[in-house]
């Protein structure tokens, strides 16, 4: 059976669900496609019993009007306003993130004396496009050797000296989230230790069920305003014309034929459904271990990362400290984040790996004890991030090539457009991109979003 639709959007993710909302505000039809059994994509939360999940630290953090005003017509009086803590930990401690005041007395004297003499010595990046020359220039060779390189090479699973510096341009600053902290050197660093400026980032969070909320509020939006989400579903083939994709075939041999295609899956799987050479693109897949405390735990952080090599585990999220309702009183959530690529061991037997978590959860002094640590709940999470190596600007522009064909294509969102981005950042490119087809408003370049 063949069906006519304006609009066919793969991955029910911020961006898809987005906009799927935003042309069925101008009455257009939309066929959302997403191959899990719900939405949300790296937005949707876990629930066990009366605990709640998500993937990783999420969080709306935005001062764009359009995003903020959108976001408050999804979420309603449905959200809580929460200041933001972090954490890193080094040399055995926990320090605030970004610093303070506090973390100048309480870094071992040789790596004090050492980032000093870093600061004497600053040279400029031979290679503009190398993460190792960008890091060692801005931070310093102790602080890239002490925690960014292995941190970056824990996390990403390959080799420092092979990512681009627009990993450490988008990361770092990502992780210090407001523009008004001040985060992009050594120097600044300092800066804020010396002389703190008191600043509180505040951002929105749903006031039940956890990030996934939002999505779920989209989900339920999406079928009331006329349009479609097929869940455990994916696109199985692609009929394609001379400048056009004229036909989508989905799992149950379903036939359309949609004025667009909007793409926000994984693009190694849209090269193979175009009948070409997958590009030189990567994803990183995440392995949650969504842990249930049965006590408080002893760190106040929302997340924590962890540069150490000793552990396994990058980051960490106290979840009641984004909001109380994610556990039971006297308990609390622990999402731990391990990292790798689909296939590896960790992917593939994660379970091996839960003695290791609870040992280390004590050993770093979150938990008191073995005891304290209830259920596990392990989650494979597919594509959180495109890995952003040496050659991956070519590798994406080969994506684009593979797209820029088929006027009716168009990618979109962090796994579609290949793109380190937030929440925010997808809302506002989805946003856009309905306009731009609907009513031909220029589209921005995707990092112009980056200003949301």
């Amino acid at each position: 059976m063949k069906s006519e639709n304006d609009f066919l959007v793969v991955g029910a993710g911020v961006a898809g669900l987005t906009f799927a909302h935003s042309v069925l505000k101008e009455r257009h039809g939309v066929t959302v496609v997403e191959r899990n059994e719900v939405v949300g994509g790296l937005a949707r939360s876990f629930r066990y019993g009366d605990f709640t999940f998500d993937v990783g630290p999420k969080r709306f953090h935005t001062e764009d009007k359009e995003v903020l005003n959108f976001l408050l017509e999804v979420l309603g009086d449905d959200y809580l306003v929460v200041d933001r803590s972090s954490a890193v930990h080094l040399f055995g401690k926990y320090f605030p993130w970004p610093l303070d005041s506090s973390a100048l007395f309480r870094l071992p004297l040789p790596v004090m004396l050492s980032a000093g003499v870093d600061l004497l010595r600053r040279r400029a990046p031979e290679d503009p496009n190398s993460f190792t020359e960008y890091t060692r220039s801005r931070y310093g060779d102790t602080l890239y050797r002490l925690f960014f390189k292995p941190y970056t090479e824990k996390f990403l699973q390959i080799p420092c000296e092979d990512v681009h510096v627009d990993w450490a341009t988008t990361g770092i600053n990502r992780a210090v989230i407001d523009n008004r902290v001040k985060s992009e050197s050594l120097f600044d660093l300092v800066r804020n230790v010396l002389l703190p400026r008191p600043v509180v980032t505040k951002f929105i969070y749903p006031s039940y069920g956890g990030f996934g909320t939002f999505c779920d509020k989209l989900g339920e939006k999406v079928p009331q305003m006329g349009g479609e989400i097929r869940l455990r579903d994916t696109v199985t083939a692609i009929r394609t014309g001379k400048d056009s994709i004229d036909e989508v075939e989905l799992g149950d041999g379903t036939k359309r034929r949609p004025r667009y295609l909007i793409w926000s899956g994984n693009l190694i799987a849209l090269a193979k459904l175009l009948g070409q050479e997958p590009p030189g693109i990567r994803y990183l897949c995440t392995v949650l271990y969504n842990v249930e405390v049965e006590a408080d735990v002893l760190e106040t952080e929302q997340w924590i990362y962890y540069g150490s090599t000793d552990t396994p585990l990058s980051r960490v999220t106290i979840t009641k400290e984004l909001a109380p309702y994610m556990s039971p009183h006297g308990k609390t959530g622990l999402c731990v984040e391990v990292t790798c690529f689909e296939g590896a061991e960790t992917w593939r037997e994660p379970a091996k790996l839960i003695p290791r978590i609870k040992s280390d959860l004590v050993r770093l002094r979150l938990v008191r004890s073995i005891e304290d640590l209830g259920d596990v709940h392990v989650e494979r999470v597919r594509d959180t991030y495109p890995i952003y190596d040496l050659r991956y600007k070519q590798s994406f522009s080969a994506s684009a090539r593979m797209a820029k064909p088929f006027k009716n294509l168009k990618l979109l969102g962090r796994t579609g457009a290949y793109w380190y981005n937030n929440s925010d950042h997808s809302m506002k490119m989805s946003l856009h991109l309905a306009q731009h087809l609907l009513k031909g408003v220029p589209m921005e370049e995707k990092e112009a979003f980056f200003k949301v």
